[in-house]
């Protein structure tokens, strides 16, 4: 029993990193009602993150992470070497389309953005890097759901699905159809059911044995990604293929 509690003591400071990672500068009433942790262990556990200089705290006496964080996420990157050249294929494809272009990859039930290049309208996008999609939402999260899951095991075992916005899928039914018409075409259209207004088409990053190792998502406003469709498939076909001939040259260049 002993030897689990500072696992479970990582897990519950690993709830409070979250909840300010994804709502920003919050109150120890509002983070306790987040994490459904006592109010008490709040308090240390922001003291814990102050000592070690991964949060602070404002003026109105809300929680904020710190500037610190960046250089970890910038640490984890770069030890993805796989994806050592993304940024170029990434900023070409968001150029090249006028939209943002993300790579992602999968995480448990959820995909994490590790990159993207920004185009119009990024301030209302869900996604950005360090965030995450569950996997019945987003073009990313449904692209990963068909090519990493079974649906069937997910469906009976996955969490809850609680809805994004009015058009999120979380009907059973809804997944499965999704998930056979994504494994068909090869790529998965999303509107608006991540954030109205708001549409996306992601595509497969095949290893080398054929496995999905990453997902390519070029999102804007759901009316441009709906009527320009075919142009941001072929542009994002191009990149896809240039993401896995970077994977393929950077694991197999021998180390100097």
């Amino acid at each position: 029993m002993a030897d689990r509690k500072p696992m479970r003591v990582l897990a519950n400071s690993m709830a409070v990193v979250e909840a300010l990672a994804e709502r920003g500068d919050l109150s120890p009433a509002e983070l306790a009602e987040a994490t459904g942790l006592p109010r008490p262990s709040v308090y240390r556990f922001i003291d814990g993150l102050k000592a070690v200089g991964m949060a602070t705290t404002t003026d109105e006496n809300r929680a904020r992470l710190s500037v610190k964080w960046l250089h970890l996420a910038d640490a984890a990157r770069d030890a993805m070497i796989e994806w050592a050249s993304a940024r170029r294929v990434l900023d070409d494809l968001a150029e090249r389309t006028e939209q943002t272009a993300f790579l992602t990859v999968p995480r448990g039930d959820e995909v994490v953005c590790i990159d993207w290049a920004p185009g119009r309208g990024i301030g209302v996008l869900t996604l950005a890097p360090g965030r995450s999609l569950p996997l019945y939402a987003g073009g990313a999260g449904r692209l990963v759901l068909a090519y990493t899951r079974d649906v069937e095991e997910y469906l009976s075992d996955g969490p809850d699905r609680r809805p994004l916005t009015s058009k999120t899928m979380v009907d059973a039914d809804a997944l499965r159809e999704d998930v056979r018409r994504t494994r068909a075409q090869g790529h998965t259209l999303s509107l608006d059911d991540a954030t109205i207004g708001i549409g996306a088409l992601a595509f497969p990053v095949l290893g080398s044995a054929g496995e999905l190792i990453g997902c390519l998502s070029i999102a804007g406003r759901s009316v441009d990604i709906r009527e320009r469709a075919d142009e941001f498939v072929d542009a994002a076909l191009g990149a896809v293929a240039a993401l896995e001939r970077g994977v393929a040259s950077e694991l197999t260049t021998p180390l100097q």
